[in-house]
């Protein structure tokens, strides 16, 4: 097959190491197909070329053609229409153009799925309106400009509608490959544990819901004002305007690097993870594979990928989460059952090479 992998839209977070992960995949499959990838500059930026055989083939856009659609969309399709391929796979959407050839888009948009999301509800009259006309371009352009769609989970391919022309296929995120190699761990600097470490894996996005924080801390101090205690963020103090009264129970760690991640999950006791909106997040699946328990917002999102594996709460509630932390960390068989039935609900999930693998089987239905 000659294969276009549009990687042009794609700026950070999980997309991108999506991307690059289902390179390195192919690269080890050393398959016959010829693969074009197109590459915004933040990806041309995670990628050696050089270690690529002469089947890939690499072209990169340029920031002014990244930064402007119409610039990119004229590229894109020079590219296209040049190349000729049997298929098109833009590895998360939405594509700006139709194209001439077959294309298969992924789908990981959640702003679009989860309108009804108590996100959408903490926000401003002028930024719903602002997210209302954001999400009905892109979901016009999702349902113009694709053949079929890869959604990351059941529940948003559930919530899309689309008409029968699209072909709807589900093909699950998965655990980076970093977490099966400990030859690749790093220590991050020594910090003091204390009694109960909670990890809270996020930046400091709307939707997270990093703001509850504070209060989820003073509803601790009531239930046990002499637990010694700390929630660790992965983003700086810059980036919050929490009063100072609550430095001695957070730890700021700033952006923590891919290699530093499973050893920091070692030396924590809870997961936290409030967020209001998401399709799919690797980080349930990291904690499920470290054996550490989780304490999520009670979506529709988390119990699709978490099951019976996280204690719930309704998500704007602190006293909710404090209760639950609290209760994982004084009661030692609930803490093991859900790390029992996190490891068992993991399986669920396959390895990075399962999805590649997928991915080459839904472009060969589609290629002409």
């Amino acid at each position: 097959m000659k294969i276009i992998i549009d990687n042009s839209n794609l700026f950070a977070g999980g997309g991108l190491q999506v991307a690059i992960s289902f390179l390195n995949d192919l690269f080890v499959l050393e398959l016959a197909n010829e693969y074009h990838i197109i590459q915004s500059p933040n990806s041309s930026a995670q990628i050696d070329k050089k270690h690529f055989p002469a089947n890939f083939k690499f072209y990169e856009l340029n920031s002014k053609e990244y930064l402007s659609i119409l610039k990119r969309k004229r590229e894109v399709k020079k590219i296209e229409n040049t190349i000729k391929p049997d298929v098109i796979f833009t590895t998360f959407g939405p594509s700006y153009h139709k194209s001439n050839f077959p294309k298969v888009v992924g789908f990981a948009y959640g702003y679009i799925l989860y309108r009804d999301s108590i996100f959408y509800k903490i926000l401003s009259i002028k930024e719903r309106v602002k997210h209302q006309l954001i999400n009905t371009l892109k979901t016009y352009l999702f349902k113009k400009n694709s053949d079929s769609l890869i959604f990351e989970t059941e529940d948003a391919a559930k919530r899309f509608f689309v008409s029968q022309k699209i072909k709807k296929y589900v093909v699950s995120n998965t655990l980076n490959s970093i977490f099966d190699n400990r030859k690749r761990w790093q220590e991050l600097e020594f910090f003091q544990k204390t009694e109960l470490d909670i990890l809270c894996l996020s930046a400091n996005y709307p939707h997270k819901n990093l703001d509850i924080i504070p209060s989820v801390i003073d509803e601790m101090l009531k239930i046990n004002s002499n637990l010694y205690f700390k929630f660790h963020i992965s983003a700086s103090k810059k980036d919050f305007n929490f009063d100072e009264k609550y430095n001695m129970y957070i730890n700021y760690l700033g952006k923590v690097e891919l290699v530093n991640l499973p050893s920091l999950y070692t030396k924590m006791n809870i997961l936290f993870m409030p967020t209001l909106l998401e399709i799919f997040s690797t980080t349930y699946l990291e904690a499920m594979f470290m054996k550490v328990p989780m304490v999520c917002s009670d979506m529709s999102f988390a119990r699709d990928i978490c099951g019976d594996a996280a204690l719930y709460c309704s998500a704007l509630n602190p006293k909710e989460y404090a209760t639950a932390v609290i209760k994982i960390h004084c009661n030692k068989e609930l803490n093991e059952s859900l790390i029992t039935k996190g490891t068992e609900n993991l399986k669920r999930f396959g390895t990075s090479m399962d999805r590649t693998k997928k991915y080459l089987e839904i472009l060969k239905k589609h290629a002409q």
